[in-house]
């Protein structure tokens, strides 16, 4: 019903006041949705204060929070913010931990898809084959054919020289006397 139709019964009126409060509540949803939009848009302050917390908070995802501090960690002890003093190097340290992983954590579903997009365009290209001529490959000896080939040659009867004896004097320990503890 609307207003220009006349109420003539009770079920009509209800209805027309049903109708009534349901606009007056969904007037007042939309009012207050208005006064958040322009109070955050007023306000740069709360919105700097909200994402510095945002960022700042704990990690949800311990394996990815691990994984982010090993690597922070790394970079930082090669750089120059590694031989910086300890109090700057600590809270430096800690302020990129919280917030790559809290970056990483929220837009994962994001980054995994662009790396799996980008490990598809690449692997789209199929590299062109090499085309080898039979006739230039030779075949690879495998490690039993390099052995009993090497020892062929070096157990060859041609290439063996002959010893020479040489005679020398008998081996003989000089007389020492035999020391004791006591």
């Amino acid at each position: 019903m609307t207003m220009n139709n006349r109420i003539e019964n009770l079920s009509d009126l209800q209805a027309e006041r049903a109708r009534l409060k349901n606009q007056i509540e969904t007037s007042r949803v939309g009012i207050r949705r208005q006064f958040d939009d322009i109070k955050e848009d007023i306000n740069p302050a709360r919105q700097i204060v909200q994402t510095f917390t945002h960022l700042m908070s704990k990690p949800k995802n311990n394996a990815l929070q691990m994984g982010v501090v090993r690597g922070i960690d790394m970079a930082i002890s090669y750089s120059p913010i590694g031989r910086m003093a300890w109090p700057l190097r600590f809270i430096i340290r800690f302020l990129l931990k919280r917030a790559t992983a809290n970056y990483l954590s929220s837009n994962q579903n994001h980054l995994l898809q662009k790396s799996l997009n980008w490990v598809k365009d690449v692997s789209d290209d199929d590299p062109q084959p090499k085309l080898i001529h039979i006739t230039d490959v030779k075949p690879k000896k495998n490690w039993k054919e390099k052995f009993f080939r090497w020892l062929k040659d070096a157990t060859a009867e041609d290439d063996i020289p002959r010893a020479h004896v040489v005679e020398s004097l008998p081996l003989v320990q000089p007389e020492r006397p035999i020391r004791t503890p006591l």
